[in-house]
């Protein structure tokens, strides 16, 4: 089943490889978890859930996903094409895959990724219909990982999108400073306002972004009652009875060499009033509710195309790290 590239390695003796199993799931999601913690990675794949939703596509796991084994069997290598059945156009394919670091060098990430290309391609021609739009490949790399960056950029994949996630760590001495309300702008306390209205008012606020969905009653009342989820500390902009702008707030869970700290989960001010210093003011005061509730510092996680920009934005509003993955792209056909 293999094609090529990965052939071409296995006659220099560089691996062997074979279709994944459903018996390698527990071994792939171990050398992932060893990858991401030798790289110190800042995205940790779920990759149980993404071998779930690979199981769950309906596709023929042994076409879009491969294994590579050393001399005594373990592997040490993955590619997975998580392929989206349900797009029409772009149809989308995530390319998700790993080397072990004493792995490296050998020319395998170039010939995986060419085997994943081609593998995306043969799913998309055995199952194209006459509607289907582009072919479409998508990954992502931690910033600081060069060379997987380059291994892409090698390849045609381009970035398209950087996703930030921004910390600010509090002087437990110096308080954040409240924020400044202009007049005729109230700002209130989350459960003072119907949910309905902030709910009006992030579909409003999201409506025609790409890659966003309008959120239903339920599935918001779900959001705000999880586990982690503060109420209590989150925050909505009116302007009467009218929502234009609300901050929602969490405390995730972390590992143990990981303070928590307050997160903001959902951002957003509606179109009409953006472009006046609402977004900062919400976090900041966000920052007093988080310093206030005795959290050691706040977060934030943003998607942009300007990350310079958004960068200097998040610093210029106290936050003093950026970590940042990129969102990388190409339309094969």
């Amino acid at each position: 089943m293999v094609n090529d590239p990965l052939e071409a390695l296995r006659d220099r003796g560089v691996l062997y490889w074979e279709p994944l199993l459903q018996s390698d799931h527990a071994e792939v999601s171990s050398l992932a978890a060893a990858i991401e913690h030798l790289d110190e990675a800042l995205e940790r794949h779920s990759i149980d859930e993404i071998l779930d939703s690979l199981e769950k596509s309906g596709e023929d796991v042994s076409q879009v996903a491969v294994v590579g084994r050393d001399r005594r069997g373990s592997i040490v290598a993955y590619g997975i094409d998580l392929v989206h059945p349900e797009d029409t156009s772009p149809r989308r394919v995530r390319l998700v895959g790993g080397i072990h670091p004493a792995w490296r060098d050998k020319g395998i990430g170039h010939a995986l990724l060419e085997w994943q290309m081609a593998a995306a391609k043969r799913w998309d021609y055995a199952t194209r219909r006459a509607h289907h739009g582009p072919l479409k490949v998508y990954a992502v790399a931690d910033s600081k990982l060069t060379a997987m960056r380059e291994l892409y950029e090698s390849y045609g994949l381009l970035p398209e999108t950087w996703y930030l996630d921004a910390h600010r760590t509090f002087n437990p001495d110096k308080p954040p400073t409240p924020p400044e309300v202009p007049d005729a702008v109230a700002l209130r306390p989350y459960p003072s306002v119907p949910a309905v209205a902030v709910l009006a008012a992030h579909n409003e606020a999201f409506l025609g972004r790409l890659g966003a969905k309008q959120i239903g009653p339920a599935e918001w009342h779900e959001s705000m009652t999880r586990p982690g989820s503060r109420p209590e500390l989150s925050w909505a902009l009116t302007v009467g009875d009218r929502v234009i702008g609300y901050a929602l707030n969490c405390v995730e869970d972390t590992s143990e060499d990981e303070p928590q700290e307050g997160w903001t989960d959902r951002l957003g001010v509606i179109p009409g009033w953006r472009g006046r210093g609402f977004s900062g003011l919400l976090l900041q005061a966000s920052a007093t509710s988080f310093f206030e509730a005795g959290l050691p510092g706040a977060g934030i996680g943003v998607d942009t195309d300007d990350p310079i920009a958004e960068m200097a934005r998040y610093r210029g509003l106290g936050y003093d790290a950026v970590d940042a993955l990129v969102g990388y792209a190409r339309v094969l056909h």
